[in-house]
């Protein structure tokens, strides 16, 4: 693995509420790609270097569902001004 990957990379003790105990995780420290907050993305095992690449690409939470928010109310415009909308055809 490269060795920028490495440095961002640590292994760290995380507690999983799911089960009630810590476990031994892999960390990537990372930023947003839309806003530049810094991120945690967690890995159950070493990651390859592509699911790096990969999780360098994934927006924080706000901006996904202010993504997710956009994407929805487009959506609906597009369905409410459609030309075979039944509204549109009474």
């Amino acid at each position: 693995m490269a060795e920028d990957i490495m440095r961002r990379l640590k292994k760290k003790i995380i507690f999983d509420p799911e089960i009630g105990l810590d476990r031994l995780c892999w960390v990537l420290d990372t930023f947003c790609p839309l806003c530049g907050q810094p991120l945690e993305v967690i890995f159950d095992e070493p990651p390859s270097e592509l699911e790096v690449l990969e999780a360098d690409q994934i927006p924080c939470d706000d901006c996904l569902e202010e993504a997710e928010n956009d994407q929805l109310a487009e959506e609906i415009l597009r369905y409410l001004f459609e030309d075979d909308h039944p509204k549109h055809n009474s």
